[in-house]
């Protein structure tokens, strides 16, 4: 079936044919634009022109969560961290460790969501390969916390493996923290406050080699870093748009 023209007569040797209604003298500079047209021209936009504020309560709740599970897992570490034998000294210690593994977890979300590592109007795609990277790293760190938990596979190359995991993990923090700051979408001190809290690799794992100064040094500065950064996103969620 040809659309625009139809014939009128079948008895003469020539068909007259008329133009179909939908047919217009008005000549249009290219082909109309499909819904599809549309959507395709939209998506050549920048990424990062598109964020949409992460929601208030979300942001209040990640807050809430990072500053009571901070200095939990940093008191826990600094009073259990040298048990090794399984009891519930081991099982409080790791309860403590995931719990603020999940919260890193939530801020990171929070952040891609907000696009905090790339500028108003750049492309996002390298910030969403290093967070995926990052959220992989801290599942195997969650990992690595279930079999210190239950003194699993100690010794072996699969524990190694994954207690691996914890270190680069902070290193990726790190990181994120420096580019949230070069960035400069999160407002005000959050800005920066973010970029000390995630450098914790810098601070916590020279202090731990310090013996009982390094231990309080190491506490001091997860509830100055984690903790007050989840304050400020409780109290102040707007400075993440």
């Amino acid at each position: 079936m040809r659309l625009g023209f139809k014939p009128i007569s079948t008895e003469s040797s020539h068909p007259v044919v008329t133009r179909s209604p939908a047919s217009s003298d008005v000549r249009q500079e290219g082909p109309p634009m499909t819904v599809l047209d549309t959507a395709h021209h939209d998506s050549d936009a920048p990424t990062g022109a598109r964020s949409a504020p992460v929601d208030a309560a979300r942001v209040r709740a990640l807050g809430i969560t990072l500053a009571v599970a901070s200095p939990l897992w940093a008191a826990a570490t600094a009073v259990f961290g040298e048990v090794v034998d399984f009891g519930w000294k081991t099982v409080l210690a790791g309860v403590a460790a995931l719990v603020f593994q999940g919260a890193l977890m939530m801020l990171l979300r929070v952040q891609e969501r907000a696009g905090a590592m790339s500028k108003p109007g750049s492309a996002r795609r390298l910030a969403t390969i290093g967070y995926r990277v990052e959220y992989a790293l801290l599942a195997g760190a969650v990992v690595s916390t279930v079999l210190d938990t239950f003194v699993l596979l100690h010794g072996s190359v699969i524990w190694a493996v994954f207690d691996a995991c914890w270190p680069l993990s902070m290193l990726g923090m790190m990181i994120i923290g420096v580019r949230v700051a070069i960035a400069g979408r999160w407002q005000g001190a959050l800005r920066w406050q973010t970029l000390f809290a995630q450098s914790w690799l810098i601070w916590g794992i020279p202090l731990m080699g310090l013996g009982t100064v390094g231990e309080i040094g190491m506490v001091a500065q997860v509830v100055l870093g984690y903790a007050a950064l989840g304050v400020m996103l409780a109290l102040h969620p707007e400075r993440t748009r």
